[in-house]
């Protein structure tokens, strides 16, 4: 019998205990699917995911107070759209759940509010002033409340009434939507508002919440589940139980189909067809000695390839550096590395980090450069250099440090770019000097470049690439204090690497992804948390790690967090900006730091693309612009 007869053997065996879990399902709810997870009784989809069905027709979102209708689902995204509060009356600028402040969810609940709101606030209180809100006449809600298709009470419009604009998604917005004295007495929400359309052209007004992948299905009993799973009692970290259907072994729970699935992948290259009538001939023959020889083999093959994908890795790394590492880049000889550096000399030491070491450098007609070496000896940083060229070979932008060239005829390989005269962000943000020549304005292009240059990697390389390392020290200015981002020793391809899944995070103390650490899964959000620290450090000219703030705000983005949670973000605004700031730039400062904790937010699904995170600084930029030639 040949390998791929035993392949066959195997994958029947295999494709037998595929089934899907009795996942319940509710019924409709008038002409409304409820699909599952989502839950009108105890008897269907999951108690945790709770709706309710009004009156056999009406499908409503139950939260902490009071209940909105359900007015879309999007199963595909786990989303579903609610229509926001009415306003009590139609001469008067009150949301009609003002009585139960407004949208509050539970946040031990599956659902969160995502960053796709776009919330216009009404008869807002002096105090909301002092919150990242866009309270200015140019706001969008003056220009909602301005226009004839406005359908709240002509009183919001009333003189001496403020109203607000934003964008939810910052951790407290995840679960709330606020109307109460002292604040904002009523709200309107649109999802996915395009603020450059006029008015006529929005979306009718909705709030869009989305649900958490589930878990297996609950049980009382083996009858509840079906042969592709057990009825199993877990016991949780905190000594809670549940008692689901979880799949048997070798099968994998698919948390947006509702079913056990089999965890293999078909391997054949005649392609994967269906066999029902082979594998009812070959099952009762198959025996357990077969099976053990079966699994062996496809073993060693499996770790066979990946030994040979590992070394095709290495050697396709090994032949762009030897061929000239990429688009316009040069090949330098050991000789003129030397030259250009007066032999490695420590005078010319621009930098150094864990795996290499970084020189300032002029070549023979008098270019400037910075010339990366990796450290001798160290494997890792052989590798960082060898990826760096990797990645830089592939892209080309304005906002990435440019490529010159390459050396292997050293000891150790060596990368030259161009030099970028005023040094890293963090070095300006750090010393006071050079701090104070760092206006608002400045710092919004300084954002804005660097998101462009991250949003590139993100969207427009192929495929995408992921930098991993984004902090205020891999961010260069120029000598017109144009960002350019930096070290891609790190960054991995999202498609053609090896695997999204990397056995420990890498990165930086501070700058972290928290859901990276934790599950070690690489997104391009992982990319936005970091950035979003980036925005931090503009904002405040703090350090991310501080041991001369409090014992529990040592981390910059926790206290950030915290000031967000008490409505006081702007108090670690740096005041240096702050205080010599005119309105407009004060509520440009507003309106970057929310965007920046919408960055942060744990959840990486509701935080907002590179791509929407850049378009939202050039808005910024474009109001505070807009402003002072008015």
């Amino acid at each position: 019998m040949g390998p791929m007869s035993l392949f066959l053997l195997l994958e029947a065996a295999a494709l037998l205990s595929t089934a899907s879990v009795a996942a319940i399902t509710c019924p409709n709810c008038g002409s409304m699917p409820v699909p599952y997870p989502l839950s009108t009784s105890p008897t269907c989809g999951d108690p945790s995911y709770a709706v309710i069905c009004a009156n056999s027709t009406t499908l409503l979102f139950p939260s902490e107070n009071s209940t909105y209708p359900i007015i879309g689902i999007n199963t595909d995204n786990q989303q579903i759209t609610i229509k926001p509060p009415s306003f009590q009356s139609s001469s008067t600028c009150a949301s009609s759940d003002l009585v139960h402040g407004g949208i509050l969810l539970n946040n031990s609940r599956p659902f969160i509010i995502t960053a796709a709101n776009t919330i216009l606030f009404f008869n807002c209180s002096q105090s909301i002033l002092n919150t990242p809100l866009n309270c200015t006449d140019a706001s969008l809600c003056h220009t909602y409340l301005n226009s004839n298709s406005s359908t709240a009470p002509s009183s919001c419009n009333t003189r001496g009434y403020i109203c607000c604009a934003f964008r939810t998604g910052g951790s407290p917005t995840a679960y709330s939507i606020k109307a109460r004295e002292g604040g904002c007495l009523a709200f309107m929400s649109f999802v996915n508002l395009d603020w450059g359309e006029p008015v006529s052209q929005w979306p009718r007004p909705g709030v869009e919440i989305q649900w958490a992948l589930p878990s297996e299905p609950v049980c009382k009993s083996q009858n509840d589940c079906d042969t592709s799973s057990r009825c199993t009692v877990n016991v949780a970290k905190d000594n809670s139980t549940t008692t689901r259907c979880y799949c048997i072994a070798g099968l994998t729970w698919d948390a947006v189909k509702g079913v056990c699935i089999n965890n293999s992948t078909c391997k054949d290259p005649n392609g994967c067809k269906d066999r029902t009538a082979l594998i009812a001939g070959l099952t009762c023959g198959l025996g357990a000695a077969l099976i053990t020889s079966v699994v062996s083999l496809l073993l060693y093959r499996r770790n066979k390839r990946i030994e040979e994908e590992k070394k095709r890795l290495i050697k396709e790394r090994e032949d762009i550096l030897n061929t000239k590492g990429g688009r316009g880049a040069k090949y330098f000889t050991g000789k003129e590395i030397k030259k250009a550096t007066n032999n490695l000399s420590r005078d010319r030491l621009l930098g150094a980090g864990g795996f290499g070491e970084v020189y300032k450098g002029t070549l023979d007609d008098g270019t400037l450069v910075a010339i990366k070496c990796a450290k001798l000896g160290n494997a890792k940083g052989t590798d960082q250099v060898l990826n760096e060229v990797r990645i830089l070979g592939q892209v080309n932008h304005r906002s990435l440090v440019r490529l010159l060239g390459c050396c292997v005829e050293l000891e150790q390989p060596v990368l030259v770019y161009e030099f970028i005269e005023r040094g890293t962000l963090f070095d300006h943000l750090n010393d006071v000097h050079l701090r104070n020549q760092l206006s608002w304005r400045q710092r919004l292009q300084i954002a804005h470049d660097s998101a462009v240059g991250l949003a590139y990697l993100h969207f427009s390389a192929v495929p995408p690439i992921y930098h991993r390392d984004v902090k205020s020290s891999n961010i260069l200015l120029d000598e017109k204090l144009n960002a350019k981002v930096s070290d891609f020793g790190l960054s991995r391809l999202a498609q053609t690497d090896m695997s999204h899944i990397s056995t420990c995070a890498q990165g930086t103390l501070g700058y972290l992804d928290p859901e990276y650490y934790r599950n070690f899964q690489l997104t391009d959000k992982s990319d936005v948390y970091s950035f979003g620290v980036v925005l931090l450090e503009l904002l405040t000219s703090q350090r991310v790690i501080s041991f001369n703030r409090d014992t529990d705000d040592v981390n910059l983005t926790v206290y950030a967090q915290r000031m967000l949670e008490e409505e006081n973000l702007m108090s670690i605004v740096d005041p240096a900006i702050k205080e010599k700031a005119t309105d407009i730039e004060v509520e440009t400062m507003k309106a970057l730091a929310f965007l920046t904790m919408g960055c942060l937010d744990e959840r990486r699904q509701n935080r907002p693309s590179m791509k929407e995170v850049a378009e939202e600084i050039e808005y910024i930029m474009s109001v505070a612009a807009a402003k002072a030639v008015d």
